[in-house]
Parts: C-alpha cells; sequence; structure tokens
C-alpha cells in the first residue's frame, strides 16, 4: 500500500488549500479609498453628487426623459410615416426648444426637483439623436 516515507510529502489538496491560505487581502485602509483617481475639485464634487443621487432625483431624470420620448413621439410619428416627407425643419426647432429651452430653464432657474426633470429632457434629446442617426430629433434636415 502506501509506503511510511510518502506521508510526508503534501498531498494535491494539502497544496492547493495552502495556496487559498496564503492569499494577502487589501489593507481595509485600500479598501476604503475610491477607485477612481480624480484630480481636480470639480471631477471630486461631480463624482460626490453623482453617488448621492436620491430615488427621487432618478425618478425625475426618468420622468424627463419618458416625457420628452413621448413628445417626440407624437411630433415625429406622421412626418416619418408618410411616403413623401416634408421639412422636418419645424419639428427641429420644436424638439431643441423644448429639451434645451424647458430643460435648461427648468435646470437653472426654476431648479429643486425640476433640475433632475430638465437634465432628464436633455439627456433624452442627446439620446434619441445618437440612437436614431437624428431622424427622431430632426437633426438631418438637410438630407
Amino acid at each position: 500500500m502506501a509506503d511510511p516515507q510518502e506521508r510526508d510529502v503534501p498531498s494535491l489538496e494539502d497544496e492547493i488549500f495552502a495556496v487559498a491560505q496564503s492569499v494577502q487581502e487589501e489593507p481595509a485602509s485600500d479598501a476604503e479609498r475610491p477607485r477612481l483617481r480624480l484630480r481636480s475639485e470639480r471631477a471630486l464634487d461631480f463624482a460626490e453628487r453623482t453617488r448621492s443621487l436620491s430615488g427621487r432625483e432618478v425618478g425625475a431624470i426618468a420622468a424627463g426623459f419618458g416625457l420628452f420620448v413621448f413628445v417626440d413621439f407624437v411630433m415625429m410619428y406622421a412626418p416619418l410615416m408618410t411616403s413623401r416627407r416634408p421639412s422636418l425643419l419645424p419639428q427641429f426647432v420644436t424638439l431643441l426648444v423644448l429639451a434645451f429651452g424647458l430643460g435648461g430653464l427648468l435646470m437653472w432657474k426654476v431648479g429643486g426637483r425640476w433640475r433632475s426633470f430638465g437634465a432628464g429632457m436633455m439627456l433624452a434629446w442627446v439620446f434619441l439623436t445618437l440612437v436614431s442617426v437624428g431622424f427622431l430629433t430632426g437633426v438631418t434636415v438637410t438630407l
């Protein structure tokens, strides 16, 4: 069977668990530091504000985003579904004023919870422009 001389040789199981026990953990002070190394004060302030977003602010951003997507769908459905496309310039100007005019007014003049709502409207305009290559926001007026 087994030779008594081989009993001192560690088994595979012993080697695996020995490796698992010798893994060093990071000190607690390193784990508490943020992973991002931000150098400017503005970047640090922005990072702190995004970490402290409450559920209401996220909900207001989503509501502004959703409202703008709905208004965009209503305004752009008829011109994009017709076989002979009219000029999209009126829709483009209206959506731009709605997103950045009303959204900017809510962000910088009204403030409060409406600030997040206005940011959501502006984010929706940018998102729809990028996703649809400008068709849903009328940016492709010259094409």
